[in-house]
């Protein structure tokens, strides 16, 4: 094996390193977007939720007090 040889193949192993470490990082990265995203979603529907039963609640209310 000559010196060019083995440096061809070092680079060659750089490459696939990198390529699957950046592979995994954006997998990695993809997955906590999406995640920060369900419960950013979660969030919201809550408050509608809490919101809007509210408004029921307060609506209830005044049915009951009046005659």
């Amino acid at each position: 094996m000559t010196l060019q040889d083995a440096l061809r193949e070092i680079a060659d192993k750089a490459g696939y390193m990198t390529a699957i470490g950046a592979g995994t990082f954006a997998g990695w990265l993809a997955n906590n977007w999406l995640g920060l995203a369900g419960v950013l979603i979660a969030a919201v529907g809550l408050a509608v939720n809490w919101y809007y039963n509210h408004k029921r609640l307060k609506l209830q209310e005044r049915q009951q007090v009046e005659p």
